[in-house]
């Protein structure tokens, strides 16, 4: 039976999951580095539901903490209030608990952290849009995935990097490194503008004046126009008017011919057109490699500043840069439940709410290919099959 997509998941659904699934002992290994110390100083936010599951009051509470895995488990399994979502913030120089008597208490350690969401892409997606996620779109956060892991690890020599389905419409990355976790604001800051090639509140989002050779400008094109004939395809940008007035910012006055041919298809506004032929027409007129024809990173070198720029602000990550800048943001732990999501359709005849609450699942970077978030497991599925081997490969296709 089909599953209405904001169906809501109650507390015995979460206490059932949080018993039978969730890797608590884990978690607490992960989240407190071996160090016992350490937990009596990280920040937990919890966010409990008081009141009727329709008509249900949020309440949050910050700074909370842990003696333990046997605490965290007290407070997920066996309250009274069961958290419908808890959040990881920073390890701070003193115990939480001692907060108000500390002359001098300040984050000290954390992760780095990143945070894409698909609706950051609404510019440019066409297959969905606000919250909804598919299969088409998802390959946005396949190039984001890639480019960020390799610039991570190359260009900044980190090793652990984790990524995980924030349970919706959007990815988390964790760079676990000492080194990252110790990394002050400034730095933190540093990576992220290094990172971001991206520019709000201007006409040309994407400017590359000066260094579109660049090793990451070069990597970021290589790796974009790689899925960029995958994108033509899948979301059509050019059949939209709008999408060819946005090229039509970057192409310079000298290229005449091209402004002309772009400008007579956005006037004619009878005919819509196809994005791969549009696009490949573009590149025969600058005599530039198709996106079909295009072979590796030794070519990208060879595309002008300009074309690099369109395919960059047509595919390049949408990175919230406030959340990576700030060391004391909290954001949701793997393994969390959205608690409103769902859309998961199955045939039975007894078990409810299959589709109720998306996991936020860890993902394997090298095989990204292979997930599909509309699979997600759910806590519903959980309830039915009861079965770690299912939850181990529901989500990949």
């Amino acid at each position: 039976m089909p599953i209405q997509a904001d169906s809501v998941v109650t507390e015995s659904n979460l206490r059932f999951y949080y018993k039978n699934f969730c890797p608590i002992k884990d978690l607490v290994r992960w989240i407190g580095y071996e160090d016992p110390s350490i937990l009596k100083r990280r920040e937990i936010s919890l966010t409990l539901h008081r009141g009727d599951t329709t008509n249900a009051t949020e309440i949050y509470l910050r700074w909370q903490t842990f003696e333990s895995f046997e605490s965290v488990f007290e407070t997920l399994c066996n309250s009274d209030s069961v958290p419908f979502k808890f959040d990881i913030g920073a390890i701070y120089s003193n115990k939480i608990s001692l907060m108000q008597l500390s002359g001098d208490f300040r984050p000290v350690e954390r992760e780095i952290v990143f945070d894409i969401d698909m609706d950051d892409y609404d510019e440019f997606r066409t297959c969905c849009s606000d919250k909804k996620v598919c299969n088409k779109c998802w390959r946005y956060i396949k190039i984001a995935v890639e480019l960020i892991t390799i610039t991570l690890k190359e260009d900044f020599g980190f090793v652990n990097v984790l990524w995980v389905y924030s349970g919706r419409r959007g990815i988390h990355c964790w760079v676990c490194d000492k080194t990252a976790r110790q990394l002050p604001t400034e730095g933190r800051i540093s990576i992220i503008e290094y990172l971001n090639l991206i520019s709000d509140g201007f006409a040309k989002k994407v400017n590359l004046y000066a260094i579109d050779k660049h090793p990451l400008v070069l990597r970021a094109f290589h790796i974009c126009y790689r899925n960029f004939k995958h994108l033509l395809a899948e979301q059509n940008f050019f059949s939209h008017k709008t999408h060819m007035k946005t090229l039509l910012d970057y192409v310079p006055e000298r290229h005449s011919n091209v402004k002309r041919s772009i400008n007579n298809c956005i006037e004619n506004s009878q005919k819509r057109y196809n994005s791969v032929d549009f696009f490949n027409s573009i590149c025969d007129m600058l005599n530039l490699t198709r996106p079909e024809d295009y072979v590796g990173k030794v070519e990208a070198g060879d595309f002008p500043g300009f074309f690099m720029e369109i395919i960059i602000a047509f595919s390049y990550p949408r990175l919230d840069v406030n959340v990576t800048k700030d060391m004391g943001h909290l954001l949701k732990s793997p393994f969390c439940v959205h608690a409103k999501t769902g859309t998961f359709t199955i045939s039975s005849s007894n078990i409810n709410n299959l589709g109720l609450g998306r996991i936020c699942v860890p993902l394997d970077h090298e095989n990204l290919d292979k997930f599909n978030p509309e699979s997600v497991p759910t806590i519903g599925i959980t309830m039915l099959y009861h079965s770690t081997t299912h939850i181990s490969y529901t989500f990949f296709t």
